[in-house]
This record gives structure tokens, C-alpha cells and sequence, in this order.
């Protein structure tokens, strides 16, 4: 069973940050990322459409320079927002990365700077649109809710499913490896949700924390 890092395991790092990421490449098989268009034109690490939540900064991401995202504090740390191209260059070998697109428009940027690095990745993404924007690389359809997840990620043509942790069970595991894709599920906080998810025959855990790990 894999260990996906969540925003580089944001329980315990500046989520998205580079020093989050490369602190769980250390630790997990993948780390899970978020991308977005900035204002310069770069596609940057930052799940949300504004910066307020995350950064000592202000206002939508997209009216943002990657330089001025870089020169901002992630959660009080000594980190801007990075580039994703700083962190492919950045990511060791053997570690997957896991690169949700979170805004149609990014994908093609997405998977030629993935497949210049020759990188061991996974495209995922809730919009079902943005995924049809990856051509080479393996994706994965995002749910919250699992009813119609496999159907749906197998019309896209998915390696993977990553549902909900609540929505996984082994009935949709089954349907999943039936249709010949494996199965990670988000967000896991605690090492219980680890083996409840194990016994369903998941694949991976996507983590918050280290500890969630399976052993």
C-alpha cells in the first residue's frame, strides 16, 4: 500500500511549498500537488484561487507574478509559493508525483514539463475537462462522492480513482481493479483510517501526516 504526501504532508509542512515537498519525497512513494495559472503566465504550486488562506499576502492567485508569489510566506514559514517547474527539477528520482490540475488550461504546460524531467507522475484532477487536456500521462478522476467515479474515470480513459476516504469501500475498489485501475483515497489524518482503507483493498493513502503511513 502507497504513501501519497498531501500537499507535501500539509499537517506537519508549509503545504506546497518546496521544502514541503521535498521533506515527503523523503518520506512517502508520491507527493500530492496542486497547480495553477499565475498572473506572469507560469503554472505554480498553490491549490487555492486566492492567496489569502495560505500566504501572508492577498487577492486571486492569477493577479499574481510568480516572482511576487515567491517573495510571499507560506503559513509563517520562510517560503513563497514555488513554480512547478522548480519542483520537478527539485523532486528526487523514485518519488511520483501526484499533479492535480486545478483549473482547466494548465495540462499541456503540466505534462510537457513532466515528460521533459521523465518523471514518474500521475495527473489527477476533479474536472473531468481538464483531463482530457493530458495526452501521454497516466491520470486519475477525483470525487468526492463514489457513485459513478469508476464508470466515469474509465470513459477518461484513467489509470487511477482517488475518492473521497468516506466514499471507499470495497465494492468500489473492486469495480475500480475490475476496470483495471488502482485506487488511492484522501485526505487521511489518523493511522486508523490507514488500515480501515487497507481492508478495502485500496492502493494508497493520501496522507496528511507521516504517521499515516502504512507500515
Amino acid at each position: 500500500m502507497n504513501c501519497i504526501a498531501h500537499r507535501g504532508f500539509a499537517g506537519v509542512n508549509a503545504e506546497n511549498t518546496l521544502p514541503a515537498i521535498l521533506d515527503a519525497a523523503e518520506r512517502a512513494d508520491g507527493v500530492e500537488l496542486d497547480l495553477r495559472r499565475c498572473g506572469s503566465g507560469e503554472v505554480v504550486v498553490h491549490h487555492d484561487e486566492t492567496v489569502d488562506r495560505t500566504t501572508d499576502g492577498s487577492g486571486a492567485l492569477a493577479d499574481h507574478t510568480a516572482a511576487e508569489l515567491a517573495s510571499l510566506s507560506v503559513e509563517g514559514s520562510d517560503s513563497g509559493v514555488p513554480t512547478f517547474a522548480e519542483v520537478v527539477a527539485a523532486v528526487p528520482d523514485g518519488v511520483t508525483l501526484h499533479a492535480e490540475l486545478k483549473e482547466r488550461g494548465t495540462g499541456e504546460d503540466v505534462e510537457r514539463a513532466l515528460s521533459a524531467a521523465d518523471c514518474d507522475a500521475v495527473v489527477s484532477s476533479f474536472d473531468p475537462q481538464a483531463l482530457t487536456e493530458i495526452e501521454e500521462l497516466p491520470t486519475a478522476l477525483v470525487q468526492f462522492e463514489g457513485e459513478a467515479l469508476v464508470s466515469r474515470a474509465r470513459q477518461l480513459g484513467c489509470s487511477f480513482v482517488h475518492p473521497n476516504l468516506n466514499a471507499c469501500d470495497a465494492g468500489l475498489v473492486d469495480r475500480a481493479h475490475g476496470a483495471g485501475m488502482a485506487v488511492n483515497a484522501w485526505t487521511v489524518t489518523t493511522p486508523a483510517e490507514t488500515e480501515r482503507l487497507r481492508a478495502t483493498g485500496a492502493d494508497g493513502v493520501i496522507a496528511d501526516f507521516p504517521d499515516c503511513c502504512p507500515s
